[in-house]
Formats: structure tokens, C-alpha cells, sequence
């Protein structure tokens, strides 16, 4: 009897330890990818969109901003499509050529890569993780939406993202239609 309890005593707590290691794998999880000389531009030029975060580990405003950073990463990840979020020491020694390349004179600057690295804007905005997920999905959601109906209408309305673009035709169907003509 106590050979038995003994055994599932062991039990639970291999099985406790390893729910504890799981946790903190999870947690520990990164969501921002590591970029230097090596990958760099190979990884844009398989990515329509990527935001990189151009830093130096020394850096107090660097610092500052990687907590945001890696949260804004995490909430992306699960986007559709993905946005994928790069860091990139600008200081070091091997990478400082591509830093040079991109103009990069403060850290942190963040840039935001289209087309393969063909077009490159710089972020400016908020540091702070909600401000970065909301304009990053912002940049990457279509500029237009055509609005077929008042179902169409409900999604977009209560996002205060109302634009109105007529063609003529769409305004002689309507007028015609509305005055039966």
C-alpha cells in the first residue's frame, strides 16, 4: 500500500514539474525573429511585409521599447496573415555595413519593409504595444472595401472606417432605381 502511494506520489510531482516547465516555455516564448548580416536580406526578399526594429543592446530607449515590442509580436503572430515582427543589432560589429546601408543614425528605428525590401517607410509612431498592432494592421488591411449591402455596411461602420467612393454607374443605378427609370 504505501509502495503504491509512493508511486503515484512520484507521479504527480513529475507531473507537476512538467506542467511547471511547460508554463515557462510558453511564457518564455519568443515572438520577435532575429535578423543580422547573415539573413537579413534574404528574409525580406521572401516577405511581402516585415517590420524591423533596428537596435543596440546598450541602448536605454532600445530597451525601453523590446517589452512592447515583443508583446505587439505576440498579439501579431496571430493575425491573418501573420506580421511578422525582426530585430536587428545595428550595433554590432558584423552588421553595422547594413545599418550603414539603411540609413540608420538612432536606435531604436523601426522600419517597415513591403515587396521583398523594394519599398521601406519608417514607423514613427506610439512605442507602446497597442499603438504598434493597431497601425501595423492598419498598414497591411486593403485601402478600399466595397460594400455590397447593410450586412457589408455593419462591419465597417462601427470601426469609424467610412469612406464613400461613387462611380457614375453606381450613382445612375441607384437614382435610376430609386425613381424607377
Amino acid at each position: 500500500m504505501a509502495r503504491n502511494f509512493f508511486v503515484w506520489f512520484a507521479l504527480a510531482a513529475i507531473l507537476c514539474s512538467l506542467t511547471a516547465i511547460s508554463a515557462k516555455v510558453s511564457e518564455s516564448k519568443e515572438f520577435v525573429l532575429t535578423l543580422d548580416h547573415s539573413n537579413f536580406t534574404r528574409f525580406l526578399t521572401q516577405h511581402n511585409f516585415v517590420v524591423v526594429k533596428f537596435y543596440a543592446p546598450w541602448c536605454w530607449h532600445s530597451q525601453n521599447l523590446a517589452p512592447e515590442y515583443e508583446k505587439a509580436a505576440s498579439v501579431l503572430s496571430n493575425h491573418h496573415p501573420p506580421i511578422i515582427l525582426a530585430k536587428f543589432d545595428a550595433d554590432d560589429e558584423a552588421n553595422k555595413y547594413l545599418a550603414k546601408q539603411y540609413r540608420i543614425r538612432g536606435y531604436p528605428t523601426v522600419k517597415i519593409f513591403r515587396n521583398g525590401g523594394q519599398l521601406i517607410q519608417e514607423y514613427r509612431d506610439s512605442r507602446r504595444a497597442d499603438y504598434i498592432v493597431e497601425y501595423l494592421k492598419e498598414q497591411i488591411s486593403p485601402a478600399s472595401v466595397e460594400i455590397k449591402s447593410a450586412e457589408d455596411a455593419s462591419g465597417i461602420i462601427p470601426q469609424n472606417k467610412i469612406t464613400i467612393d461613387f462611380t457614375v454607374e453606381a450613382i445612375e443605378k441607384f437614382f435610376g432605381e430609386a425613381l424607377g427609370l
